[in-house]
């Protein structure tokens, strides 16, 4: 029907010649449907949930939340892209000891805004945005809370002001790179919720809780360590390393009990498939979440999670250096005022999440060939001066209107490379989406670029190859039509990614 031949090549290779009026037809089916991907790739449509970012509201995005963050929104794109219902969730861990260290920093940060003489501790939060929600109180609230009786009170309060100030942050900071997200869900709620004590019902029915007593963990050296009788969930019948402490000994249940919990209530949402992006720091995490989902939900490899390697931020050709425990950070807003939204969400996803980054923020916004984001969105402004030229010759009709004009005859072997490569974008949505790597889409952007870029050079040289031609109408007008297609493809890429698509430049 398509296959015009197919000749053996060397080596063992076959190469498979395409009929010229399939590829054409398929150029014009591109044009009269500009998001045909999804009548092009037959799928089975899922609801699925991306948690993303989630960082503790203990201060405000910094560098080495923001690759999670972009990637999250970016596979969400590419999953909605071709049919896919996706939520993009937040979860708010609001509850535990750092949010009460945290509610300590503030109130010893509101205490010396009264000259009092107090120090933060070495584990307490020193970053100045926590003096600036004290100077908040303060204004509100005057003095009120020096002589405040009621210490319960008290911590609760200074807790939840300072995580809903920095949640109410973390949104705005993270909307200057257009990520939003369609659920909050804290911790908070779902420990009030009594979910845990159904899924811990759930799992004893199984024979998956038992009291027992871990080993010592690798690498502890310390003197203070001592065996203690806790509830264990049974993590090994699925593979993991060892068993894991479900409750503690003191009967308070541990995190992980929590955040089986929360996996448990998008499970009762009715979810197809849940996939969470983590840091690097979490590695060790997986296999016990992995686990008990599996067992909760009684569906295999129902939680997929994807790791986010560091980013090195790099200045002036030196490393910066990060802590934020120290206060010592760099945030998503000041690099954003540095490089903008598309450098930033290009770069970030541009190579394997798994991977080590170094992003230099001096190169990121220079513009020139070497700096993709700018080469691809150049090919797309490039395409649109071409276009935008032709409609003001007055002997040259419309392109799109124009679809039965198309000449074979007059393509050159490098356009016919250009136009098989716009024509396989829908290919890589899709390897993208079923592999979970945006890169994908970066590394088929600067491929298909450079092909165009370079096709342009050829027309300085060669007059046959140049874009407009108005002695030869017909020639043109395919030109005209093959660009139109190659600006709709870069048009969805660069929506995907979330980033613009520059008519001029």
């Amino acid at each position: 029907q398509y296959i015009e031949r197919i000749e053996i090549a060397k080596a063992g290779f076959v190469n498979i010649f395409i009929k010229k009026n399939f590829i054409i037809n398929q150029l014009k089916n591109l044009i009269n449907n500009q998001d045909y991907q999804k009548e092009y790739l037959t799928i089975k449509k899922e609801n699925i949930n991306i948690e993303f970012v989630s960082a503790n509201p203990t201060g405000p995005i910094h560098v080495a939340h923001i690759r999670g963050a972009v990637l999250g929104d970016v596979l969400s794109s590419v999953l909605e892209s071709i049919g896919h219902n996706v939520t993009r969730e937040y979860y708010v861990n609001d509850a535990g000891s750092q949010i009460k260290t945290l509610g300590n920093s503030l109130f010893k940060r509101y205490q010396q805004l009264f000259n009092i003489n107090i120090e933060l501790l070495s584990n307490e939060y020193p970053g100045s945005y926590l003096i600036d929600i004290a100077k908040q109180i303060k204004d509100k609230d005057s003095d009120k809370w020096l002589s405040y009786k009621d210490k319960v009170y008290l911590n609760n309060y200074f807790e939840s002001y300072s995580t809903n100030y920095l949640i109410n942050k973390i949104k705005e900071d993270l909307s200057l790179i257009n990520i939003n997200f369609d659920k909050f869900t804290f911790e908070s709620q779902i420990v009030k919720s009594k979910l845990i004590d159904k899924v811990f019902l759930l799992l004893k029915e199984k024979n998956l809780i038992y009291e027992g007593i871990l080993e010592k963990p690798l690498g502890d050296d310390g003197d203070d360590w001592e065996p203690r009788k806790q509830l264990l969930f049974r993590s090994t019948t699925f593979l993991d390393d060892s068993d894991r402490a479900f409750k503690k000994a003191d009967g308070e249940w541990t995190y992980f009990a929590n955040d089986a919990a929360y996996h448990y209530d998008k499970y009762q949402r009715g979810y197809d498939k849940l996939i969470n992006i983590w840091g690097a720091d979490h590695i060790g995490y997986i296999k016990r979440m992995k686990s008990i989902v599996d067992a909760t939900s009684n569906k295999k490899n129902y939680l997929d999670v994807f790791i986010c390697q560091i980013v090195r931020l790099i200045k002036d050709n030196n490393i910066l250096k990060m802590s934020k425990r120290d206060g010592n950070f760099i945030t998503l807003k000041k690099i954003h005022d540095k490089v903008g939204t598309d450098a930033l969400r290009y770069f970030m996803i541009s190579s394997k999440s798994e991977t080590p980054m170094d992003f230099d923020m001096d190169k990121v916004i220079e513009k020139n060939k070497d700096n993709p984001v700018f080469y691809c969105q150049y090919a797309y402004a490039r395409a649109s001066s071409v276009i935008r030229k032709a409609s003001e010759m007055k002997n040259i009709p419309n392109a799109t209107n124009s679809l039965d004009i198309f000449d074979e005859t007059s393509v050159s072997e490098y356009e016919w490379q250009i136009i098989l490569k716009i024509l396989f974008w829908p290919n890589i949505l899709l390897q993208a989406a079923e592999n979970k790597q945006p890169h994908r889409i970066t590394l088929y952007l600067e491929d298909l670029c450079s092909h165009f870029h370079s096709f342009w050079n050829k027309g300085k040289d060669d007059i046959s190859l140049r874009m407009l031609d108005e002695n030869d109408i017909e020639k043109t007008i395919t030109k005209l039509i093959w660009l139109e297609s190659f600006k709709i493809v870069l048009n969805n890429a660069f929506k995907i990614i979330g980033i613009k698509a520059p008519e001029t430049m």
